[in-house]
């Protein structure tokens, strides 16, 4: 391809010099964009890759590796690295260092692959980055997010502050030596592919509940009016999980958008939801009445603002909850 040709290793490039070649040599595609690491990010139906741009900040001195976060349905990181991990596909890769950030330069690392994906709890990680004299070291943890920082041999950090890694992979560029002390071809683990792919189909989850409803099913609370409580938020019906400890219903079939202050009420079985008439009711009990105030009292027996948007897979589920 001859648009490889002119981006040679080492170049020191502007986006802007890079994007016009691309769109000079491929009048067809999208254009490129420098604003996420893959290039341009597009859904989870998109497979390629057509470029990677990675910042040193971010991404730390080890040119040849990628320290990945925030994969959603969106980026798609886990399954396109993946695919292009098992084919052996080419794609263009760019790297900014703090100097080139100043100048807007980017260096062209060249026509690169994946070589290897890797967990960053594993030994495998730690054995490559000790190999080279760093120390990859999880600092805390909150709830199910890990903060991680990569020490340099001189035991100074390489990120700005510790920050999310899902996964790292391992890339073969014309510009280093073939990555030792892993495997060609290793993928991650069953671990976290299960969390990332989780975590993706939570935000999905979201979006569709949100796009179904738009606002609060039982007060009809817009996202977007002003009020006393902070948020409407998607929430789940059925919570039961699976065997690998992840929620076995996933569909929107399977959400409601509730008012915050109203969702943790539903999520703790305080209120409820009639699946035939759609009235609003607590759970028996007088330990539950004398728990909630005369205010959410108020709602019992009221019919949910939004109910005749609400289907009947959603209706069957909160059927299942009496």
């Amino acid at each position: 391809m001859r648009f490889n040709y002119d981006l040679l290793p080492g170049e020191l490039l502007t986006f802007e010099e890079i994007a016009l070649r691309y769109s000079q040599q491929y009048p067809d595609d999208k254009e490129l964009t420098a604003r996420a690491l893959l290039s341009p990010s597009t859904s989870f139906r998109t497979l390629k890759i057509r470029a990677v741009f990675a910042h040193e900040e971010s991404n730390s001195p080890q040119e040849d590796l990628l320290f990945i976060s925030n994969d959603n349905e969106r980026k798609n990181y886990l399954r396109r690295f993946e695919h292009y991990l098992k084919q052996q596909l080419p794609f263009l890769y760019f790297r900014r260092s703090e100097q080139g950030k100043k100048e807007n330069l980017w260096q062209v690392m060249g026509e690169s692959r994946v070589y290897a994906m890797i967990d960053p709890h594993s030994a495998v990680a730690q054995n490559l980055l000790t190999s080279r004299g760093y120390k990859l070291v999880l600092m805390r943890q909150d709830e199910e997010e890990e903060y991680w920082q990569l020490f340099n041999p001189q035991a100074n950090p390489c990120f700005p502050q510790s920050r999310r890694i899902q996964f790292i992979v391992v890339l073969s560029t014309p510009q280093h030596k073939v990555p030792t002390a892993v495997m060609p071809g290793t993928e991650v683990g069953r671990r976290v592919k299960a969390k990332v792919l989780q975590r993706a189909s939570q935000t999905e989850f979201t979006a569709a509940v949100k796009a179904r409803y738009g606002a609060c099913v039982i007060t009809g609370t817009r996202l977007t009016d002003r009020h006393n409580w902070p948020w409407v938020e998607a929430c789940y019906i059925d919570t039961r999980e699976n065997e690998e400890g992840f929620l076995a219903d996933n569909s929107v079939d399977n959400g409601l958008f509730l008012r915050s202050d109203l969702q943790r009420l539903f999520i703790n079985r305080l209120i409820n939801i009639d699946g035939e008439s759609g009235r609003i009711y607590f759970h028996p009990g007088e330990e539950v009445l004398e728990s909630i105030s005369p205010f959410y009292q108020a709602l019992e027996g009221q019919t949910c603002a939004l109910w005749d948007a609400v289907p009947s897979g959603t209706r069957q589920r909160l059927l299942a909850l009496r």
